[in-house]
Formats: C-alpha cells, sequence, structure tokens
C-alpha cells in the first residue's frame, strides 16, 4: 500500500514538458524508489521552512519564549522546562539564544563580547539543516569579535576588522548556546547573551533604534509542532514546498545525485509542482491518506 501510495505521487505531480522521452519511461518501481527518495530530500527543507515560519511569527523577543522577529535574538533567560520542545532535546548546562536571519536583502553583521573564557557556541544552519559555521570560544575564541554574514553571490565590499561568512542560503538558522553554571549564574550570562548584537550592514557604525513591534500572519499555525504539521502534508504538498524552496534556497553542489534521479520523474522545480487529475485506480490513495501515509492526491 505505501508503495503505491508513493507512486502515486508521481501521477499527482504530472511530468514537466520538454523532458526526453526516455527520461519518462521508467518502471513503477524506479518510480516509487525515486518519488520516495524525494520525498526525503524534501523533509529537511520543508520542515526548516515551517519551523521558521512558527519562530519568527511573533510582534517581538519578549512575548513567546525562545521565539522572536526575523533578525531577532529570542534569549531564553532560564532552564528550559522538560516539556519544552522547540529543540528535540534541550541541553541543560548552558542558556539558549536562537535567531533566524534573513540576509537576502544584505548582509547582517553578527558581533560577540568577550566572554571571559566562559564557553559559547553560535552554530549556524542552512535552510537545509546543514552547519557551515560556527562562531564560539572552540572555534573562534573567547574574546571579543565581528562577523558579517553574507547570502551566496553576495561581492560587495565589507569594512575592515570584519570576518565574512558566506551563507549557502539567503535564510539561516543561529542555535547560540552559552555556559550556565547553575541559576546562580544566570546574570553573568545575561550579560553575555546581551552582548550577542545584529546589524544590518547599512546600519554599521550607527545607533540602531530600539525595535519596534512586528505584524503577524494570522494564517499561520503557532500552536502544532512543525514535525506534526509537515507529517499531515502528502507527498504532492510536501514536493509542492519544495518547489517553492529551491527557487530561493539552491541545494548543494554535492546533491545532484537526487536532483538528476528526479528529473526522470519529471521534478526539475524550474516552476511550482502541480497537481492534476490521476489516472483510474487513483482512489487508493484516499485509502492510504486514512491510513497515515504522506502521498500524493
Amino acid at each position: 500500500m505505501i508503495r503505491s501510495a508513493i507512486a502515486l505521487i508521481v501521477l499527482g505531480l504530472g511530468l514537466m514538458p520538454g523532458l526526453p522521452v526516455s527520461a519518462q519511461s521508467i518502471s513503477e518501481q524506479q518510480a516509487y524508489e525515486i518519488a520516495r527518495d524525494a520525498y526525503v530530500f524534501a523533509y529537511p527543507i520543508v520542515t526548516m521552512d515551517i519551523s521558521m515560519r512558527q519562530s519568527t511569527n511573533v510582534p517581538n523577543a519578549n512575548t513567546v519564549p525562545l521565539r522572536a522577529p526575523i533578525n531577532q535574538f529570542a534569549h531564553a533567560r532560564t532552564y528550559p522546562r522538560a516539556e519544552d520542545r522547540d529543540v528535540v532535546r534541550y541541553n541543560f548546562d548552558t542558556l539558549y539564544s536562537p535567531v533566524w536571519l534573513d540576509i537576502s536583502p544584505e548582509p547582517i553583521i553578527l558581533s560577540v563580547p568577550d566572554t571571559g573564557g566562559r564557553y559559547y557556541l553560535l552554530p549556524m544552519l542552512d535552510m537545509w539543516t546543514d552547519v557551515f559555521s560556527v562562531v564560539g570560544s572552540r572555534t573562534t575564541g573567547t574574546r571579543a569579535g565581528s562577523f558579517a554574514i553574507v547570502a551566496p553571490g553576495w561581492n560587495g565590499t565589507l569594512p575592515e576588522g570584519l570576518t565574512k561568512i558566506v551563507a549557502p542560503t539567503p535564510t539561516i538558522w543561529i542555535l547560540g548556546r552559552t555556559q550556565t553554571n547553575g541559576p546562580a549564574d544566570y546574570d553573568n550570562v545575561h550579560k553575555v547573551q546581551d552582548g550577542y548584537k545584529l546589524t544590518p550592514l547599512s546600519q554599521w557604525g550607527k545607533a540602531i533604534p530600539p525595535q519596534a513591534n512586528m505584524p503577524t500572519d494570522p494564517a499561520i499555525d503557532n500552536k502544532t509542532p512543525p514535525l506534526v504539521q509537515v507529517n499531515k502534508m502528502d507527498g504532492v504538498a510536501v514536493l509542492g514546498r519544495l518547489a517553492e524552496l529551491m527557487a530561493k534556497h539552491p541545494p548543494h553542489a554535492n546533491d545532484y545525485p537526487i536532483l538528476f534521479r528526479m528529473r526522470q520523474i519529471g521534478l526539475e522545480f524550474r516552476q511550482a509542482v502541480r497537481r492534476r487529475e490521476a489516472r483510474p485506480g487513483a482512489g487508493q490513495d484516499d485509502q492510504c491518506r486514512r491510513q497515515g501515509c504522506a502521498c500524493g492526491s
């Protein structure tokens, strides 16, 4: 049943025009395997996108714990509760400082304070969930510094004294953590957290006004965990979202094997994935959906 359901993704997507006939002449087994692997390939970036939308859909950095508008840190000021799940499993010897950055308009400069030898790390994840750089005590030391995070293809000029970090995608997630030696250490950690600064390149060296409240989107589901939201999407919806996201966030160079394979079932993502009416027999998809499979319609 699952095999038939995943194969139905291909029926629901429809083949892109212009592909050679030989590229479309594959067996049902091959179509199933490619559609299955395409879904797995899509899962991380679709999950990241939903996570980003939910985490940044707040008016300010104080309304909801560990959530803040884009380009603003959401500092945790105390240890997490056991039931907190914004991160799958928190650790309990650091305070978290997550932030989502949109660097497509211009580079963002991340400044860090001198932590006096205190352990900290600010790992940077691209939209494909790969860590591409880490600013922290083990990589860049504990002295103060400033790092310009730039989008792929940006070729402008940076002021002196900035370390350039090229991000693979124009949206990234920084999951900051700062060593915390128990609740009695909170005040010291808060000073370090408050030293993490984000400045648009155009504002570098200028006084930054306080952040105003940002508008929110009522259409975004702020309560259902992102993984639950993704798991409720059928295969066509997941691959459709993948098509939209790949237009902004290019895949990595080493993703070419799955990209070439997806072309065999017409998935080139040069335009949005579209549904089409499935062939007779596709009604099996309804049964699959009731059983909780991720499949096309």
